[in-house]
């Protein structure tokens, strides 16, 4: 993606925050990490209910990973990323 659709689909994200979901949850390795999910809103209950379900979830199955890292806090690359690209503070 070149750096004009890629600032584009950055400033959409952003525009976007409050539909981002920060979640700490086992990956199917079983090691803890944090993801940043963007979840559009006709999907968001369909997430909600998935993640209540207990059972195992593909996140891009509801939304687009926006950011992740492992360990059980996001990291200060995670923080940084989500900043410069979208505005967030984490």
């Amino acid at each position: 993606m070149d750096d004009s659709k890629r600032s584009f689909v950055d400033k959409l994200i952003a525009q976007k925050g409050h539909l981002v979901h920060k979640l700490k949850a086992k990956d199917s390795t079983g090691r803890w990490a944090y993801y940043f999910v963007l979840v559009e809103a006709p999907r968001e209950q369909a997430f909600m209910e998935a993640l209540k379900s207990q059972e195992s979830i593909d996140l891009e199955d509801y939304g687009k990973v926006i950011a992740s890292c492992y360990g059980e806090e996001p990291n200060a690359q995670v923080k940084q990323l989500l900043k410069e690209k979208y505005g967030f503070e984490v």
